[in-house]
């Protein structure tokens, strides 16, 4: 359905490299109007517009592919008119299209008037005498008063209890009331990380009292709690997220370290209620087609989904650095090198002996030797000249 933003049956893993869509991290209620949902109120007559009455009514509206849903609704745009055909979709109060609106700064007193007045309150409880047709143009008139600065001229409405439940509301009307949540909302509508990390948080909003999460988790990829605690059947089609009420809570999505790289879509689905005083304006722009906004009148149930998506990357493999093989080596001894006397002339060449370097002084040696005997010998013979002298 238009509604109900749709996933698959499963949700698989995909790689990154893939392309996906953006996908809507909010769930849009569209709806049109249905005149068989409404109810008519009375005609009434507003000062600066001269002759010329409005009527005034409950707006039937239906929500696209749910026909049993229907969503009454007052006008909060003048003099703009409703065109059937055109769809309205459900938007924040500061998204009014109309830049010179009074709607965003009175849109608190709207939904005071919205909260105590019909069809929020049987009309028996408002002002005795008061009829239904009366209250909802007395509301009506009471809204385009802050929505447009449009005052009721009480001589031509003509209806005493039209205008003194007007005179009412917008007297006793209180800028108090906080916007009402939406029907759904997940915030981002992607987060990416690393597989064996919480990927999130992924923060939900909604008047639902219960979220659940639809699909089949990839292995090992589980939807949990901050603390990592699976919200509820980890591969279940359906798993229940925590009640929310009008609170807002987180969920992760844990993806095992070993996982590869990949992505999982999901669909949060809820049966909300659509709250008094949300704002529907016309979903597909163009002044030529332009139609008129409009604030829901009384809480409605519907259901809707809104779709995310969790991406990650693998982990970092981690290699372990390799022990270095290890040797023994033993120390080498220091050796001392000893150089030997080159052996004499006529030497028994001992192999320990090692060669001689240089000049052998054997030789000076031996002509020393052979001097120093011939010098005695001359000095003996030259004594024994002497004495025989």
């Amino acid at each position: 359905m238009a509604s109900r933003l749709r996933i698959g049956a499963a949700l698989v893993g995909a790689s990154v490299a893939l392309t996906f869509s953006a996908l809507p991290a909010s769930a849009d209620v569209i709806v049109k109007p249905d005149h068989s949902a409404g109810q008519g109120g009375l005609d009434v007559y507003l000062q600066g517009f001269g002759d010329k009455k409005f009527d005034t009514s409950l707006i039937g509206l239906k929500v696209i592919d749910q026909e049993t849903t229907k969503v009454k609704a007052y006008c909060v745009e003048l003099p703009t008119p409703l065109k059937g055909n055109k769809g309205l979709r459900e938007v924040p109060w500061d998204k009014h299209p109309n830049p010179s609106s009074k709607f965003p700064q009175n849109s608190g007193k709207i939904l005071w008037i919205l909260t105590h007045s019909y069809p929020q309150k049987p009309v028996k409880e408002l002002r005795e005498g008061l009829s239904e047709q009366e209250a909802i143009a007395a509301t009506q008139a009471a809204i385009w008063h802050f929505s447009d600065e449009a005052k009721l001229n009480p001589d031509k409405t003509g209806n005493d209890d039209v205008v003194k439940w007007y005179e009412y509301l917008v007297e006793n009307a209180k800028d108090e009331a906080p916007q009402p949540k939406p029907t759904l909302k997940v915030e981002p509508e992607s987060k990416e990380g690393k597989a064996g990390e919480q990927i999130g948080p992924f923060t939900v909003t909604t008047t639902a009292d219960q979220v659940k999460v639809k699909g089949k988790l990839p292995k090992g990829v589980t939807i949990t709690d901050k603390d990592g605690k699976p919200l509820e059947n980890v591969n279940a089609e359906e798993l229940k997220a925590q009640g929310t009420g009008d609170k807002v809570s987180e969920f992760f999505v844990n993806v095992p370290k070993d996982a590869p790289a990949g992505e999982a879509k999901f669909s949060l689905e809820v049966n909300a209620e659509l709250k008094a005083g949300r704002l529907f304006v016309q979903s597909d722009a163009g002044d030529e087609n332009k139609t008129q906004s409009l604030v829901v009148a009384a809480p409605t149930k519907v259901a809707v989904d809104a779709e995310a998506k969790a991406k990650w990357v693998a982990a970092p493999v981690v290699t372990q650095p390799s022990t270095p093989e290890t040797t023994t080596t033993t120390p080498t001894p220091t050796t001392t090198t000893t150089t030997k006397p080159a052996p004499a002339p006529g030497g028994s060449g001992n192999d320990d002996d090692l060669a001689s370097t240089g000049a052998s002084i054997a030789w000076p040696l031996g002509i020393g030797v052979a001097l120093l005997a011939a010098g005695g010998a001359a000095l003996f013979f030259l004594r024994r000249k002497k004495s025989s002298v």
